[in-house]
């Protein structure tokens, strides 16, 4: 679940802005629970961390069709390099 997952604070800290957007590349037909929390540094320099979030469940489609082509696209491209 999302609460075994360790989170580790940055040692240096970088300003950001109220939302973070991350970027993760998600397999098709598969079943994912997200849960965040966040850590606001404080004036004295420590790090206020929140509690987890409720944790979201879904579960990805199947490839869309351009997402195949792509796919065809990179192994023919690599496969005329061998």
């Amino acid at each position: 679940s999302a609460q075994d997952v360790p989170t580790k604070l940055v040692a240096k800290a970088v300003p950001l802005p109220m939302t973070v957007r991350g970027h993760w590349f998600l397999s098709p037909r598969t079943e994912y629970s997200v849960a965040v929390q966040t850590a606001v540094k404080q004036s004295d320099g420590e790090y206020l961390v929140s509690g987890w979030s409720e944790t979201v469940e879904f579960c990805t489609g199947d490839y869309a069709k351009e997402h195949l082509a792509q796919l065809q696209e990179k192994a023919e491209l690599i496969a005329g390099r061998m």
